[in-house]
C-alpha cells in the first residue's frame, strides 16, 4: 500500500476548493489562501455540461442546481440592437450559477480533515517543506505566485481590455444575450436578482491602475450610441459594480514541474467571453484528484499536464479569437451578414 501523501493547495478559489473537497477525503491536504473572503465575490458564472458533471463528481451538484438558473434561449445582437442570431436552448445545456452559492457549496464539501492556513505564499516550495507536503498545487489564479516562482518569465499578460460586471435588479431573465460592436461587447444573462450584466471595452495605458468611476465613465461613453437597452443598464449601475483589467496566463511549456502542478486560471486563464473559466477549473480539479488517487503525487503532475494542457491552450486561443471577431471594426458588416444566415 502506498504511504499516505500530503498535497499543499495554494489558492482557495473555485479550483482550490474543488480540489480540496474531492481530494481531501482520501489524501492529506493543506489549503492555504491569503484572503478567503474574496472567493465568493462576483455575480454569476456560466456552467456547461462538463462543469456540472464535475460538481456531481465532487458531490455538490444537487446543491448548486437548487439555485442555478438554466438558460431557455438567447441570441446575438448588433451594437444598434438588430437581431443577428436567435438561439433556443430546449435542453437547457447552459446554466448560470451565483458565484457566492457555488463557492459556499464547495466550502461545505471540504472535509474537516483538510488543514486551512491564511497567509501570503511567495515561495511555495518553502511552504511545502514547512508543512511536509509532497506536491504543491498552484490554484492561485491568473496572478499565480506558484506559476511565477516555478516558471521564469510567467507573469500574467496584461491586455488592453477592461471588464465590468454587476447585477441588474428587476424581473427574472431566462435568456442570455450579447451585443457585438466595434471595440466593445455587452451581455445580459440570468441572475439571482433578475439579471446579471457584463461588458468588455478597450482601455489605454495598460500599466496604469483603472479606478471604478473611470472605468464606468469609459464604458458609458463607449456604449452611449449602442442599443438603448445597453445604455439603460449602464445608467443604473450602482457602487457594487466589479471592475477588472482582463489578464490572461502566458503560454507555458507544461503545467507541471518538479513537485509542482498548476490548475485553473493559474495554468490557463483566458479572456472571459467564452464563459469557460469556472468549468475548466472544476474539471481540472476532478482530473488531478483522480490522477493523484491512481498515480500518486509523483506520477500525477506530468500526466495531468499531458491531458489538460492542449485543451487549455485551445480555449485560450478560441477566447482571444472570439473577442476579436465580436469587437472587430473591420469586416463587421460581413460578419453580421454571415451570422444572420445561421439557422
Amino acid at each position: 500500500m502506498r504511504p499516505r501523501e500530503h498535497v499543499l493547495v495554494v489558492g482557495g478559489g473555485i479550483a482550490g476548493l474543488a480540489l480540496a473537497a474531492h481530494l481531501g477525503r482520501s489524501t492529506q491536504v493543506t489549503l492555504v489562501e491569503e484572503r478567503p473572503e474574496r472567493a465568493g465575490a462576483g455575480t454569476v458564472l456560466a456552467l456547461w455540461r462538463g462543469g456540472r458533471d464535475a460538481l456531481d463528481t465532487i458531490g455538490v451538484g444537487e446543491r448548486v442546481r437548487a439555485t442555478a438558473l438554466p438558460v431557455e434561449g438567447g441570441g446575438l445582437r448588433s451594437a444598434d440592437g438588430r437581431d443577428l442570431v436567435e438561439l433556443r436552448d430546449r435542453d437547457q445545456r447552459l446554466w448560470f450559477t451565483p458565484r457566492p452559492d457555488l463557492v459556499a457549496a464547495l466550502e461545505a464539501a471540504v472535509p474537516p480533515s483538510v488543514t486551512r492556513l491564511t497567509r501570503l505564499v511567495t515561495d511555495p516550495r518553502a511552504v511545502a517543506a514547512e508543512v511536509g507536503a509532497d506536491l504543491v498545487v498552484g490554484a492561485d489564479g491568473v496572478r499565480s505566485a506558484v506559476r511565477q516562482h516555478t516558471f521564469e518569465g510567467s507573469a500574467p499578460i496584461i491586455t488592453d481590455w477592461v471588464a465590468l460586471r454587476d447585477h441588474r435588479p428587476g424581473p427574472p431573465v431566462r435568456t442570455a444575450t450579447e451585443w457585438w460592436g466595434a471595440e466593445g461587447l455587452f451581455g445580459l444573462t440570468p441572475g439571482p436578482q433578475g439579471a446579471a450584466w457584463f461588458c468588455a471595452v478597450r482601455a489605454d495605458h495598460r500599466d496604469a491602475p483603472l479606478e471604478r468611476d473611470e472605468a464606468l465613465a469609459l464604458a458609458r461613453g463607449h456604449f452611449c450610441d449602442w442599443d438603448p437597452r445597453v445604455g439603460e443598464v449602464l445608467a443604473a449601475v450602482g457602487e457594487e459594480a466589479d471592475v477588472q483589467r482582463i489578464l490572461i496566463a502566458p503560454r507555458l511549456p507544461s503545467y507541471a514541474d518538479e513537485g509542482v502542478v498548476l490548475i485553473g486560471d493559474a495554468a490557463h486563464a483566458m479572456s472571459p467571453n467564452l464563459g469557460r473559466g469556472a468549468n475548466e477549473a472544476l474539471e481540472d480539479a476532478v482530473v488531478l484528484a483522480d490522477l493523484i488517487h491512481r498515480r500518486g503525487t509523483k506520477g500525477a503532475p506530468l500526466a495531468f499536464s499531458r491531458r489538460r494542457r492542449l485543451r487549455g491552450r485551445t480555449l485560450q486561443l478560441a477566447g482571444a479569437a472570439g473577442l476579436r471577431v465580436a469587437t472587430s471594426r473591420r469586416g463587421a458588416r460581413l460578419r453580421d451578414a454571415a451570422l444572420r444566415l445561421v439557422p
